[in-house]
Parts: C-alpha cells; sequence; structure tokens
C-alpha cells in the first residue's frame, strides 16, 4: 500500500527525480519494503490518524526507500548487487555477501528509511504506536 504520492516525493521530501513510469512501480516496491521491515505493523491502521510526527516519518520512510531504489536499481529490493571480488588468474570469485560491512539483507533498506521509522517505534515489534 503506498503511503505517499509523488506530490510528496517531489514537493516535500523533495528527493532525486524519477521518471514518471517508474514512479508508480518503484513506489510499491518502497512501500513493501517498509512494511516488511516493520512487521506489517502499519497494514490495516489509518496513518491520517497518528501523530503528525509519526505520519511525517513514515512517509519520509517510504520516500527515502523510494529514492534509494531509484539510485541503487530495483535490484536492490532483492539484495542484488555486483560482486566485491573477481580475478582472472586461478580464478577466484566473491559473491558479494558482506559489502561496506552490510550484508545482503542490509542492503535491501536505505539507511535513511530506517532512520526515519526509528522515530515512529514501528520497528520494535514489541511496541504498539498509537496515534
Amino acid at each position: 500500500m503506498p503511503y505517499i504520492d509523488q506530490t510528496f516525493y517531489t514537493d516535500v521530501y523533495k528527493g532525486a527525480p524519477i521518471d514518471a513510469g517508474a514512479f508508480p512501480r518503484l513506489l510499491e516496491r518502497a512501500s513493501d519494503s517498509i512494511d516488511h521491515i516493520t512487521n506489517y505493523a502499519l497494514v490495516g491502521l489509518d496513518l491520517d490518524t497518528m501523530h503528525q510526527v509519526i505520519q511525517l516519518n513514515v512517509k519520509k520512510a517510504v520516500a527515502a526507500q523510494l529514492e534509494y531504489l531509484s539510485i541503487a536499481g530495483e535490484g536492490a529490493v532483492h539484495g542484488e548487487s555486483s560482486p566485491t571480488n573477481v580475478s582472472i588468474g586461478n580464478f577466484s570469485y566473491s559473491d558479494g555477501q558482506r559489502q561496506n560491512g552490510l550484508s545482503r539483507e542490509e542492503r535491501r533498506i536505505s539507511p535513511a528509511a530506517v532512520s526515519y521509522l526509528r522515530a515512529t517505534g514501528f520497528l520494535n515489534g514489541g511496541v504498539t504506536v498509537r496515534g
């Protein structure tokens, strides 16, 4: 479920330009990513009834993830990345399980999105957030 629209992304978040044709697809993937890392805590809730700080941070988290996917490529959702090591002589290959100290799973989510969500309480499965 998309939590933002293109107007929010462009005018409020002021994200990097995204092709209008790709925007709906990337927005859906970004929203799915946010649902996944919050353990679907937002599904079925009315975001508009929550405190404005929570609303804004959830929306900015989606926008940050959307921008991340736009820049990193849609493959980031699947943890795709290029290998960190490749050699030709005496062939060697590394599958890129860790890059820059991050696992494949950690590279799927924008660090900025996680930062925005920390302020909402939705990353802690033991906490219920009410507006």
